[in-house]
């Protein structure tokens, strides 16, 4: 077994490929870069990144981006279409009103402070508006309304996980998993990857563990990153319908999919959604999950691999 470790993306990266192939390192090494190179263009932390160019040109007319910047973005958007816009990668304005206006390791260190306040349903300028936003795939251009602005940052892990798993992959069966987001591209020796599911309750704890052959899991929690804001208890996974900080009865949702990308928006969606909205989405979408209630009570929807080791 062939392992790396980095740090990109404000999270620990780890891959691994069961391969005995003499190239195995090398090409793990590589994800580092591919890595660095995702982050560089889609943070919303660095101001020269090309996303950042983009949301500082909302309501100058069409934008150049670069083909990476609107590959994700076209993806970010077709997943808002098919979850009804309860993900929306245009509430970056609704994020940085709840607070979360720089990266969490900052934010964590920060006092609660500032004239903002919590932004309440229909606030002008909170709530976001996916449809509004326009390609130009052709000129490689977009388009964003004055006040607008774009946050990519579960996608575009996710995004990234599924092509460094893919090239991984090459070698030998990989995972690749980027602070909870994995992707599997196959058994290692034809038995499953054991995939602990952490108690959200309590970190030194797993509620199950999976056997995870080929495909995805990434989780969804308020509980990961928090703070307060003018006294007020804050979280980073806004509900588009109103602005704010979801308050559903959720507190974690944990899915399975075929790709990274695909489970990490399921799992924002359902959390956003709730245990009964949100367990009759994964049903339809043929997700399988583990929800979590602000209770402490789990339940599972659909089928679940069960390592039995």
């Amino acid at each position: 077994m062939v392992e790396r470790r980095f740090r990109a993306m404000n999270t620990e990266i780890a891959a691994w490929v069961w391969s005995a192939s003499p190239q195995a390192a090398g090409g793990l090494a590589g994800l580092e870069d591919r890595f660095s190179q995702v982050e560089a263009e889609l943070s919303r932390f660095r101001p020269n990144s090309g996303l950042s160019r983009l949301n500082a040109a909302a309501g100058a007319g069409p934008q150049k981006v670069s083909p990476l910047l609107m590959a994700v973005l076209q993806r970010a958007l077709a997943a808002a279409a098919r979850s009804d816009g309860i993900y929306d990668p245009t509430i970056l304005q609704a994020i940085r009103a709840a607070g979360y206006d720089r990266s969490f390791e900052q934010l964590a260190g920060a006092p609660s402070a500032g004239p903002e306040t919590t932004p309440a349903a229909g606030a002008s300028g909170r709530r976001g508006d996916w449809r509004s936003v326009q390609l130009n795939r052709q000129a490689g251009a977009v388009t964003l309304p004055a006040g607008m602005g774009i946050d990519l940052g579960g996608i575009g892990k996710g995004w990234t996980v599924d092509r460094a798993a893919e090239t991984a992959g090459a070698w030998g069966a990989a995972l690749v998993d980027a602070g909870g987001d994995i992707r599997a591209t196959a058994a290692p020796g034809g038995e499953p990857w054991p995939i602990g599911v952490q108690d959200p309750f309590n970190p030194s704890a797993d509620r199950l563990v999976l056997a995870l052959g080929e495909g995805a899991v990434a989780t969804s929690s308020i509980g990961r990153r928090r703070w307060q804001r003018n006294g007020q208890e804050m979280h980073h996974l806004i509900d588009p319908r109103t602005g704010a900080p979801s308050r559903s009865d959720l507190h974690t949702a944990t899915v399975l999919a075929p790709t990274a990308e695909e489970a990490e928006i399921a799992a924002k969606v359902a959390l956003i959604l709730g245990r009964r909205e949100g367990r009759m989405y994964l049903e339809k979408q043929r997700l399988s999950a583990i929800l979590i209630g602000h209770d402490g009570r789990q339940e599972m929807a659909g089928s679940l691999p069960l390592w039995q080791g």
